[in-house]
């Protein structure tokens, strides 16, 4: 018998999964020609720069923090660090507060009446302004005709017993100044108070730098100007010395005891020689003062004889001559020595001589 062939049943096939497609690769852009526009990608999506323009980009990206930095760093050293105790800028000083207005002024030992004016104006302590007078160059020894040593001198010079001169101490400035603001007429204020002054009574008179007196003073402006006013002082080689000075506005006023002495301007000369008193007539015009000018004792010259020497000397480029004042003693009889000066030739200049030191001083004549 025949077996019969089984049909056999076809197997399925295997469905292969499909394969994913390979991208295609971009193309390399193709190296363009010098001056060329550069190639752009991706049209749809954007535009990228290709080429130099991308090299300036970065460079611009790698500048930028450097920049950052450098502006930091100036910030901080030149705001932030003076702020937290580097370099303080200077800081301008405060205004002054007003102050009370003086009745007086106080120079050394003297008071005078300060400026006249009421409760309109306010006073500011100011800076006083020094030196507002020249100090006199020290004046040279003056050849007197004779020589007078001193008291266990020999006459031998001891070069070895001479002494190196001794520094000066600088002198504290005592200079007191006020700014007067608010004052209606500062011009008309300063000139009734500069008449009051000069009264005689008072005794200050207008002078120059040198602290020399101006005989005729001009008028003083309303609108702006100055004036010096000064007397000697109580205090050997002193002066009681004010400076004035004002505009439309203000007026300041500075107060000082000054070195020096008030004095009378010099006489001209003539080329051929000063037309003098005699002798006698200079004689009894030491016989007219009073003993207070000379610094003498008594309330008359009774009791005191003058004796002139011979010659003359310049002081203060003015021709003097030597009078010497003797007090006579009335239970011995004999006459001691009062004091020395030198008397101008004409009468208007008359100087005490200091015997110990070889030095003047100029002393105030009644005008």
């Amino acid at each position: 018998m025949k077996r019969e062939k089984k049909e056999k049943t076809p197997k399925p096939k295997k469905e292969k999964a499909p394969k994913p497609k390979k991208e295609k690769k971009p193309k390399k852009p193709k190296k363009g020609k010098k001056g060329a526009a550069p190639e752009l990608e991706n049209p749809e999506e954007g535009v990228v720069e290709t080429g130099k323009k991308s090299k300036k980009k970065m460079l611009l990206m790698i500048l930028l923090p450097v920049l950052v930095l450098a502006v930091g760093a100036a910030v901080f050293f030149f705001v932030i660090r003076p702020r937290l105790g580097g370099e303080k800028a200077e800081e301008p000083p405060p205004p002054p507060e007003p102050v009370e207005l003086p009745l007086m002024y106080t120079m050394g030992e003297t008071e005078v009446h300060a400026l006249p004016v009421w409760g309109e104006s306010v006073v500011y302590p100011e800076e006083p302004k020094i030196p507002l007078v020249q100090t006199p160059p020290a004046e040279e020894e003056e050849d007197t005709g004779e020589e007078e040593p001193a008291q266990g001198d020999t006459g031998e010079e001891d070069a070895s017993e001479e002494k190196e001169p001794e520094e000066e101490e600088p002198t504290e400035p005592t200079a007191v100044a006020y700014r007067y603001e608010g004052l209606s007429s500062p011009g008309i204020v300063v000139s009734a108070y500069t008449m009051l002054l000069t009264a005689e009574d008072v005794g200050f008179s207008q002078v120059d730098e040198e602290l020399i007196r101006i005989k005729e003073p001009e008028p003083l402006s309303v609108e702006t100007g100055s004036v010096r006013l000064a007397k000697n002082a109580p205090e050997d080689g002193k002066t009681l010395f004010l400076y004035m000075e004002w505009t439309e506005e203000i007026c300041t006023v500075t107060a000082d005891l000054v070195d020096g002495r008030v004095k009378n301007p010099p006489e001209p000369v003539s080329p051929v020689g000063p037309m003098g008193m005699s002798a006698d007539q200079m004689i009894d015009y030491m016989l007219s003062l009073n003993p207070s000018v000379l610094g003498l004792e008594g309330t008359t010259m009774e009791g005191y004889d003058f004796m002139m020497q011979d010659g003359s000397v310049l002081i203060d480029n003015i021709p003097c001559v030597r009078i010497n004042a003797y007090q006579i003693n009335s239970q011995t009889g004999t006459n001691e020595i009062g004091g020395n000066y030198f008397l101008s030739l004409d009468g208007s200049h008359l100087y005490r001589l200091d015997v110990a030191s070889n030095s003047v001083e100029e002393l105030d004549l009644p005008q």
